[in-house]
């Protein structure tokens, strides 16, 4: 298993989805990690901006650190159990002001 960090941002691969799930291979950011069943919890992300229109969303700037090659919308909505096997590379780290505003929007979001 490959090391797998909160706050990693990583391309996934979500290829058997349902209706308006996110689908295909696309970035998305770990926010829990289980090594001993081998799963994490993930945000997956858009590049269309229209996806900030939906409650639970936050808008990133793509930036070095992050390894994004657009800004892109997470959309907490869409939170998600993953396999580490849906992992295929890191592209880089959530700043932590990004980090921080997700947590307050997932634990809005199933209202803990």
């Amino acid at each position: 298993m490959p090391a797998v960090n909160i706050g990693d941002i990583w391309i996934v691969q979500l290829i058997d989805t349902l209706g308006h799930e996110q689908s295909g291979n696309r970035p998305a950011i770990v926010l829990a990690v289980h090594h001993q069943t081998s799963l994490c919890m993930a945000v997956p992300l858009t590049s269309n901006p229209t996806a900030s229109r939906f409650p639970s969303t936050c808008t990133i700037r793509r930036s070095s650190q992050n390894g994004l090659s657009v800004d892109s919308v997470a959309m907490i909505f869409q939170l998600r159990s993953l396999s580490m096997n849906r992992l295929v590379r890191r592209i880089g780290t959530l700043e932590p002001m990004h980090l921080q505003r997700i947590r307050v929007l997932v634990r809005q979001y199933l209202n803990v």
